[in-house]
C-alpha cells in the first residue's frame, strides 16, 4: 500500500468522526492533548534549536509540500456495483519562530473534509533550547512515520534525501 494512500485514508477516518479540526497551532496542541488519534513524541538532540529549525525549514519545504490523489473503487455493494471515491489531498509546511522556540507546522487540505473547507493543522513539531542541545516535541496523527521519521532525522542533523513517500 502506498504511504500517501495510508495517510489520506487515516486523515479521512479522522475527519469521518465529524469533529472540527483545528486551524491554529495552539488549537492543534490543545486538540492533541485530549485526542486518542494524535500521539506525542519527545526527544532530545545535540544540535542548537536554531539549527534544527533551519534544517526543518529547508528540508520540509523541499520534501513535505506535496499533493496526492487516491482513487478507491467499489466501496460497498456487490462486485461490479458500489461507489467510486477520489481523495485529493495537499500538504504544505512552514516554520514559525518566536524567541528561542520554533515550530514546524504541516497543514492539510482536502476537498473531502467534513465541515468547513480549508487548511487544517495536521502535525506540529516544536523545538526549544535544552541543556547543550534542544528538546523536540512532535504532535502527529498516529501511524504517520512518513512524516515523523524524517522530522526526527533532520532534527538530529541527518539531511539525507527526502523520505520515499510512495513505497
Amino acid at each position: 500500500m502506498y504511504i500517501r494512500t495510508a495517510v489520506a485514508l487515516g486523515l479521512t477516518a479522522l475527519l469521518a468522526g465529524c469533529m472540527t479540526l483545528p486551524t491554529t497551532v495552539e488549537g492543534y496542541r490543545e486538540f492533541a492533548a485530549s485526542s486518542s488519534l494524535v500521539g506525542k513524541q519527545e526527544y532530545d538532540v545535540s544540535r542548537p534549536a536554531s539549527a534544527v529549525a533551519a534544517t526543518w525549514r529547508s528540508r520540509s519545504a523541499e520534501c513535505l509540500n506535496f499533493g496526492s490523489q487516491t482513487s478507491l473503487t467499489r466501496l460497498g455493494g456487490s462486485p461490479g456495483s458500489g461507489m467510486n471515491a477520489v481523495f485529493r489531498d495537499s500538504y504544505r509546511t512552514r516554520v514559525e519562530t518566536v524567541g528561542g522556540h520554533s515550530s514546524l507546522v504541516i497543514e492539510h487540505y482536502s476537498p473531502n473534509n467534513i465541515g468547513a473547507e480549508g487548511w487544517y493543522v495536521y502535525l506540529v513539531a516544536d523545538v526549544e533550547p535544552a541543556g547543550g542541545g534542544s528538546h523536540v516535541t512532535v504532535f502527529a496523527p498516529l501511524a504517520t512515520g512518513a512524516f515523523t521519521r524524517p522530522i526526527r532525522a533532520w532534527a538530529e542533523g541527518n539531511t539525507k534525501p527526502c523520505p520515499l513517500l510512495d513505497m
